[in-house]
């Protein structure tokens, strides 16, 4: 079997432990120990070992492509797990083979096949340093610029520069944003980042107000910038409040309470600059009713592409993300209640919120593209418990799906399906909308529907707000041209005249008003 790991994915900004590894990939400790003897770079060096996520992935990735390609010195390619590994030290054996050659053989440091292959007297060098306990990949290889037939050895390093000074810090914060949604973590960890790529790396324990004022000013020059290192309004300022806040956390602790008590105060930013900001793009949003002709355009004559407009109808229906949708299970989709159910328990939420989400009053044709869908999983078997929107692995390869005593199927891990669904609707548009897109759509559509100021609020409530505020700043913005369009409505519009009553009315109007005080 391969052990690629390619379904597999670490955050890239987060820290992991030795046992976390273990844990995520289903490996030994020995196992963890032979990617650092190939080339896994520890964080400090020190024991026990942290690694960052994104040199994790990076790592497995480039050993993915080693595979393909001739083995290094001292490496051997495992016909079991098709990877290039290094022997398990204790097994590795030198023996003659029939024509007078050496032959290297061992046991698989990944799993635990049996390996073999001709040595050359460079592989005999590598295997000598494999038994230090201390070797690495670096210094494995260090001084070896040719073997003896003069054949190069190339080393191929990880395209990014990771800096590692803090990550032991940084797990330990992790544990303390636990109460956080993981979401929300990530951004967290995000704007971290951000401050520690701003000071190259510099230990947190040596902080000076100077490096936070220098990375108030990056992040001031972001909020002004032109392309990549532009950054939004909204993204300064929650990177800002971010980092204060872990500055906040980072002071009391153990080793650096030393630090200047007023250090989060230099990251504030002034609020004179986000007025210089350039104005966002002007988001892309269809109303509703273009949104229902891009459903009723998609094809749907393979389960693919009736599983494709499901995923866009009910994102509609609730306004759900693409993570939301992806995770959904059949139950979730209440039929007789008209609701679909969010629960964070098992589905992946922005914030871990739960909610039951009544369906918008939009088109019926959303709500019968995913019936169809329903009864596509209810021919195959499926049902209850099992995944609203299945891998189509599953759909057409699995042969158990109607039998009574398999488990649930599990979800997809990843959005990227919806994506591709919002992009198939969009197939033959010059504009392509985001699965974002729809909270837009169902604001604007809200604004649209004369609706009293109780059922605006319960509207956004259902969009997930916790405030109708929230809907009208982020959703549904009127853009340059639409505001232009809007005022030409406005100076074209007559003025009614207003309403003149007879004698007669007056005198009725004055006996109600009259006869209400009487009742109070």
């Amino acid at each position: 079997m391969s052990r690629s790991y390619k379904g597999i994915k670490l955050k890239k900004n987060r820290v992991y432990s030795g046992a976390d590894l273990q844990r995520i990939f289903s490996v030994s400790a020995n196992t963890i120990s032979n990617w650092v003897k190939g080339g896994l770079r520890a964080s400090d060096g020190k024991r026990p070992y942290l690694f960052r996520g994104g040199q994790v992935m990076e790592f497995l990735k480039a050993r993915r492509e080693r595979a393909k390609t001739k083995p290094r010195f001292g490496e051997f390619k495992c016909g079991v797990c098709k990877a290039a590994v290094f022997a398990q030290v204790a097994s590795l054996k030198i023996e003659p083979a029939k024509n007078g050659a050496k032959m290297g053989v061992g046991m698989c440091s990944e799993c635990g096949g049996h390996i073999r292959k001709f040595v050359s007297e460079a592989d005999l060098v590598v295997f000598e340093r494999l038994r230090d306990p201390n070797t690495t990949v670096d210094s494995l290889y260090e001084g070896m610029r040719s073997d003896p037939g003069g054949i190069g050895i190339c080393i191929k390093k990880l395209s990014h520069h990771w800096h590692g000074a803090n990550d032991r810090t940084l797990y330990e914060w992790q544990f303390y944003a636990g109460h956080l949604a993981q979401q929300t973590i990530d951004q967290h960890l995000a704007a971290i980042r951000f401050f520690e790529d701003s000071l190259e790396g510099k230990s947190f324990e040596k902080l000076t107000i100077r490096d936070v004022d220098l990375v108030r000013s990056a992040l001031k020059e972001a909020v002004s910038a032109r392309g990549e290192t532009r950054k939004s309004r909204s993204t300064v300022s929650h990177q800002a409040s971010q980092i204060m806040a872990f500055l906040e956390w980072l002071i009391i602790q153990d080793g650096f309470k030393r630090l200047p008590q007023d250090l989060p105060n230099y990251i504030k930013m002034p609020k004179a600059i986000y007025a210089k900001a350039l104005q966002s793009e002007e988001k892309a949003y269809p109303s509703i009713e273009e949104a229902e002709a891009l459903l009723l355009g998609m094809p749907a004559a393979t389960v693919a592409q009736r599983r494709s407009r499901a995923m866009v109808a009910i994102a509609y229906l609730g306004a759900l993300r693409a993570d939301t949708v992806t995770s959904l299970r059949i139950c979730h989709f209440d039929v007789e209640n008209r609701q679909i159910l969010q629960d964070a328990n098992v589905s992946r939420t922005k914030n871990g919120k739960s909610l039951r989400i009544d369906w918008f009053p939009i088109p019926d044709g959303f709500v019968a593209a995913v019936k169809e869908w329903i009864a596509v999983l209810d021919r195959a078997g499926l049902s209850g418990q099992d995944a609203l929107f299945p891998s189509l692995r599953v759909l057409q390869h699995r042969k158990d799906l109607k039998s009574s005593n398999r488990t649930p199927i599990e979800p997809m891990a990843s959005k990227d399906a919806v994506s591709k669904a919002f992009a198939s609707a969009c197939r033959d548009m010059v504009v392509k909308y985001s699965p974002h897109s729809v909270k837009d759509t169902l604001a604007v559509e809200r604004d649209r529907k004369p609706l009293t100021e109780r059922q605006r609020r319960a509207w956004s409530l259902n969009m997930g707000h916790d405030s109708e505020a929230t809907t009208q700043k982020h959703y549904g913005t009127i853009g340059d041209d639409e505001r232009a369009a809007l005022f030409e409505e406005i100076g074209e519009a007559k003025v009614v005249a207003p309403r003149v009553l007879s004698d007669e009315a007056k005198i009725a109007l004055v006996d109600r008003i009259v006869a209400e005080l009487a009742r109070q």
